[in-house]
């Protein structure tokens, strides 16, 4: 339910992050359709300790998959988490495991999940080809109303643990259609929002967070927040734009 005052449980929500814990069962992509890593073999999934899904990412070099920021700072040890590629589901032994060397925020992270980001060092290289990330020049794929691809694992809902990768189409728009997901000064120079096509209710979900968006086969966004509960009252996705991560985090 709305209130009169939309600050205070725009505040709430926008801090609202999608990992996946185990008192929350996890969840990925409210809606849309399966996928396989075979058509986009840079997806990665992260994995805790205890082999519970964590968080999604995306493959940007050999050794570094790019996340979101909060997957990393509310790790128990983000060392300890587990990155599988080649896997497209999750409850089998395919593709391949590698264990985290190293994990770098956003020095800017803040509250109100703000500059949203953050990069894993493997421990051995993946064989799978990396994404590029989106960089100055590459405004044109940010243009509001293109279409653009949410990729992450798990179901369409809140009942059952994140198992297989799905996709999603979005159309970019305004940041202030992502509300309550949103803040009336956040900056689109930050912040890229996701909305469902016509007709559906498409949208992030629990376990997605760090996930790619995709648009001209280029990551524009970082999955960081948006449909909280995995229903249809604020299908609305948000994520940490590209061209916002650090270039010594990519390097």
């Amino acid at each position: 339910m709305r209130t009169t005052d939309r600050r205070p449980i725009s505040v709430l929500l926008a801090a609202a992050a999608l990992v996946a814990v185990a008192a929350t069962p996890a969840a990925a992509v409210h809606g849309g359709s399966d996928t396989t890593t075979r058509s986009h073999p840079f997806v990665v999934a992260l994995q805790t300790a205890a082999g519970e899904q964590w968080c999604t990412g995306a493959l940007i070099a050999p050794t570094k998959v790019l996340t979101a920021g909060h997957c990393v700072s509310e790790a128990d040890d983000p060392r300890s988490l587990r990155v599988i590629a080649g896997r497209t589901d999750l409850t089998g032994s395919g593709g391949q495991v590698r264990r985290v060397k190293d994990a770098r925020v956003d020095p800017r992270h803040a509250p109100g999940l703000v500059h949203d980001s953050a990069v894993l060092t493997l421990d051995r290289p993946l064989p799978q080809k990396p994404v590029r990330v989106a960089r100055q020049g590459d405004e044109a794929l940010f243009r509001y109303g293109r279409a653009a691809t949410l990729l992450g694992f798990g179901r369409s809902g809140s009942d059952g643990p994140g198992t297989h990768l799905k996709q999603a189409e979005l159309r970019l728009a305004p940041l202030a259609s992502c509300d309550p997901y949103t803040l009336p000064d956040d900056s689109p120079l930050l912040k890229v929002c996701g909305m469902p096509r016509a007709g559906t209710t498409d949208s992030v979900c629990k376990g997605d967070s760090g996930g790619p968006l995709m648009a001209g086969g280029v990551v524009i966004g970082v999955v960081s927040t948006g449909n909280k509960y995995c229903d249809t009252q604020y299908p609305v996705s948000v994520f940490t734009r590209a061209t916002d991560v650090p270039a010594e985090l990519l390097s």
